[in-house]
């Protein structure tokens, strides 16, 4: 099968900024959706194997101050850990999630898991994961010129995607996907020449995972909140597909409110084209089987963290959706 990706590009950005360092990460990222992908389209993932140019990281870790990043023994265990993830789905192919109207006791039963206890092992991880992601969202509220340092990396990078004629999608993660939306909305709004260049450029689809978007306090934070009831531009207007993944357990994304909060709205202001269909999905409920990693810091019994990256990323319906766009079958 011969697959021209010469105009696409997928621009990864990660979550939460304790991070292995920018290879790692990168490699670990593109590995599991890839992985993902081969499970139906073998060919195609060989494609991504001969292109690896066509994944880029907007790595923002390192503008946090004092950011050190996890040490090479972190980095093997959880390279194994991504790996048992990338096996649970090579292993169960699309019955890896938490289909629409199925019964959730008995898919975990299925799977030798307990759904009463997965539930109260993720809230055990609520404390460190809450912890992280209260403190980086304060800096990011309070301190503009590091907000500034985050946002760079993916403003960068879509404007080398656009600037190359490339049509490119955004995966993002956790408090990545809100740091995405201030971006697009930029990229959509602002008037200054950095921005007002590309204000009739699009993404071809955006892609949050574990993300916070849903709850009220994270929405004003960003740059829209100064627009609400301000028609077009309390949204971005330059997203063409919006698809949301949330798993069960992930704490981060427990508001289960996308249609109202963005997607019914940004219909009615006709900023999705009128009369297609799968513009915007809320995938919800989904199973997420990463076990957190023990290291010197968490000596205590490995547990499920359901807000993982590497758990979202390999979603059959993620790596069906990235497979349609890399051949040109979204429509």
């Amino acid at each position: 099968m011969s697959v021209d990706l010469s105009n696409k590009k997928i621009i990864m950005v990660h979550g939460l900024a304790s991070k292995p360092p920018r290879d790692i990460t990168h490699e670990l990222w593109r590995k599991t959706l890839v992985e993902n992908i081969r499970v139906d389209q073998g060919q195609l993932a060989k494609s991504l194997d001969a292109n690896p140019q066509l994944f880029e990281s907007a790595y923002w870790a390192d503008a946090v101050p004092h950011h050190i990043p996890d040490d090479r023994a972190y980095c093997k265990k959880l390279e194994a850990q991504v790996d048992k993830v990338i096996a649970e789905r090579r292993e169960t192919k699309d019955s890896f999630h938490v289909g629409a109207g199925e019964k959730l006791g008995s898919f975990f039963k299925d799977r030798g898991l307990d759904l009463a206890k997965l539930l109260a092992g993720a809230l055990t991880v609520k404390d460190d994961v809450m912890t992280h992601f209260l403190r980086e969202t304060e800096l990011y509220d309070q301190d503009q010129y590091i907000a500034d340092r985050i946002r760079a990396p993916l403003e960068d990078a879509l404007r080398r995607a656009w600037d190359e004629g490339c049509e490119p999608v955004i995966l993002s993660h956790s408090m990545g996907s809100f740091i995405s939306y201030d971006v697009l909305w930029r990229f959509a709004h602002r008037k200054t020449e950095a921005f007002n260049k590309y204000a009739n450029r699009r993404v071809k689809m955006f892609v949050t995972m574990g993300s916070p978007l849903g709850d009220p306090t994270v929405r004003d934070l960003l740059f829209a909140s100064h627009h609400q009831d301000h028609g077009r531009r309390q949204f971005p207007t330059n997203i063409e597909r919006w698809h949301n993944y949330a798993c069960l357990g992930d704490v981060v994304s427990h508001q289960k409110n996308f249609h109202e909060a963005f997607y019914q709205p940004m219909r009615k202001l006709q900023i999705f084209p009128a009369g297609k269909k799968f513009r915007s999905i809320d995938y919800v409920d989904l199973h997420n089987p990463f076990e957190v990693v023990t290291h010197a810091g968490n000596r205590k019994k490995e547990k499920r963290n359901p807000h993982k990256s590497y758990g979202y990323l390999a979603q059959p319906r993620l790596g069906s959706w990235v497979a349609d766009y890399l051949l040109d079958r979204l429509r």
